[in-house]
């Protein structure tokens, strides 16, 4: 059986007046490999910067992850399972 781990973009924006506050976004999309994700968040975070220009000051960049993968989610099932025993 073959495992597909869908990548995760999240997109990071900080404004240069607010020091320490960073907005965190993550887009209702996943991607099936992390080049296309590159690619998708590269140009979502520069037209967020873009439009926030002029406004804000804001800047935008972006990260993309791997979700975990199931070997994770079932141990943690199983430490939740055996935590309620």
């Amino acid at each position: 059986m073959i495992e597909f781990v869908p990548i995760m973009l999240f997109i990071l924006g900080w404004h240069p007046d607010r020091i320490g506050e960073i907005d965190l976004q993550r887009p209702q999309i996943l991607f099936a490999t992390m080049a296309e994700c590159e690619q998708a968040g590269a140009t979502m975070s520069a037209r967020m910067s873009q439009a926030a220009q002029d406004k804000s000051g804001a800047v935008y960049m972006h990260r993309c992850m791997a979700t975990p993968a199931a070997s994770e989610f079932d141990a943690a099932w199983a430490q939740l399972e055996k935590q309620g025993q």
